[in-house]
């Protein structure tokens, strides 16, 4: 009795560990793609509409950074840095993607406040949208809309 016991509990213990094993090799899911490598691209007061289209006038001194990456998992993450921004002013962001014949302008991923030197840090990250080849990053002052940062669209 007690060797059939043991024999079950193996032969237990061993289909557990094989489902876990296949569960391991299967990983996250990730809408099909592999992770690119961070782009680290100028937030500038260069207007865009949601198709990433320049609106003049063009400024070009760069007020920051964001870094944007889309990883293994489906996603599309965005490492954001304004420096010498208004003080201690409260921005929304956006990660834009751009899709064939589309983009995902609507929605907020996140918000940033810079502190009373103008500058502030933030990540935002959203699901990677079907058919989506390339993003861009738009800052816009909650408060006053004539105050944004741009990135130029970064494929992937």
């Amino acid at each position: 009795m007690t060797r059939t016991i043991r024999n079950r509990n193996a032969r237990i213990l061993g289909a557990s560990a094989a489902g876990l094993a296949a569960v391991l090799a299967l990983g996250t899911p990730s809408a099909g793609a592999a992770a690119t490598p961070s782009q680290k691209v100028p937030l500038t007061q260069t207007n865009r509409s949601c198709d990433a289209t320049v609106i003049p006038p063009v400024f070009a001194p760069a007020q920051g950074f964001a870094a944007v990456t889309r990883t293994a998992t489906g996603k599309l993450a965005a490492s954001v840095a304004v420096k010498g921004a208004r003080p201690n002013t409260a921005y929304t962001i956006r990660l834009i993607q751009l899709l064939p014949d589309n983009s995902d302008c609507q929605g907020i991923d996140g918000t940033l406040t810079t502190d009373a030197l103008g500058n502030g840090n933030a990540n935002v990250q959203e699901l990677l949208l079907p058919g989506a080849t390339s993003a861009w990053v738009d800052l816009n002052g909650q408060n006053d809309f004539t105050n944004f940062y741009d990135t130029a669209p970064m494929s992937f």
